[in-house]
């Protein structure tokens, strides 16, 4: 049974049962020891999708087993290491990560659902077992990653600006706002881009751009109009349907995009949903025991879809 130290979703599942490690020499020595493969799973309290796999796959009793006897299984939340995220994070989150004892990358996944995740740790563990020597090789890895060394900072030419400036107003959506299509991030770097280029060039194509995005965003379902704040993503085009995390980076940078929108079209609009954000950031996310922020909010599907009253029967989702 896994350490109270670790987060699993909020719903009914068995995650739990599985024998997590935390990351760290002890874990490492035990893959060494007993010549197991390391399962890394990387997941995030806010994130849906590592929900749903504690509640599938991390729950089916055949995979709980396995892990338990084959596998060396770590969990990490990614919050509170970045590092080990920005070293083996595959593409998103839940990732699943397949390691030696030296701490390689083998092979891995994101969302891996319990019928491919049979098949996937039976095969991984065959590989392992007959190729442990090759695999366990410091020969066989890639460079390793203290010893890579970083390509030098080229300067930003016009030219480059240009060329960024092109594809971002080619991938702006001009029937919803924002950039590509589904599923839609908000994107506030592309934001500040437009801002910046309207007040270089000042160019209305431009001041569409971040004004009629901002609007689209803050008016849909990608915002939450009861209790205020941005959700991470929308799963559709026109922002209707979101997955419900809420990241306090996010947050921070579209208050920042929605002040700039403000100083740009003096927009009452702008500044009351920015006002709307900070009281959002103040109530939730803010930790006085700690004079910090929590880094996100809990994505609980069933809690923000109430209206108000209905929230007030409910757990507002971790934070």
């Amino acid at each position: 049974m896994a350490d109270k130290k670790f987060r699993f979703s909020p719903r009914p599942n068995r995650a739990a049962e599985i024998n997590w490690r935390e990351w760290g020499a002890e874990a490492f020595a035990e893959a060494e020891r007993d010549a197991k493969p390391i399962l890394l799973a990387i997941s995030g309290v806010w994130c849906h999708w590592c929900h749903v796999m504690d509640e599938t796959s991390y729950s089916d009793p055949e995979i709980i087993d396995y892990l338990n006897q084959n596998y060396i299984p770590i969990r990490v939340d990614t919050d509170r290491r970045p590092d080990i995220n920005e070293r083996y994070n595959l593409g998103g989150w839940p990732t699943t990560a397949i390691l030696n004892a030296r701490g390689d990358l083998l092979t891995g996944g994101t969302y891996i659902p319990a019928k491919d995740m049979k098949l996937f740790l039976r095969k991984v563990l065959r590989a392992y077992q007959d190729n442990r020597a090759f695999l366990e090789s410091p020969e066989t890895m890639a460079e390793p990653i203290e010893d890579q060394k970083d390509e030098p900072i080229g300067e930003l030419s016009r030219e480059i600006w240009d060329d960024v400036a092109q594809m971002t107003l080619q991938d702006y959506d001009e029937l919803h706002g924002g950039f590509g299509r589904q599923p839609k991030f908000p994107m506030p770097d592309a934001l500040e881009l437009a801002i910046n280029a309207y007040h270089s060039t000042m160019d209305e194509r431009w001041k569409k751009v971040f004004s009629y995005s901002l609007n689209r965003m803050a008016s849909g379902g990608m915002y939450d109009q009861v209790e205020g704040g941005f959700f991470r993503y929308s799963t559709t085009r026109d922002w209707s349907i979101p997955h419900f995390e809420k990241m306090l980076e996010d947050n921070a940078l579209l208050l920042l995009r929605l002040t700039e929108a403000f100083q740009v079209t003096r927009e009452p609009w702008f500044e009351q949903v920015a006002r709307d954000v900070i009281r959002y950031l103040e109530n939730n996310l803010y930790l006085p025991e700690w004079q910090g922020w929590a880094g996100s909010q809990d994505a609980d599907e069933e809690y923000y879809q109430q209206d108000f009253e209905g929230r007030k029967k409910l757990t507002p989702p971790f934070v």
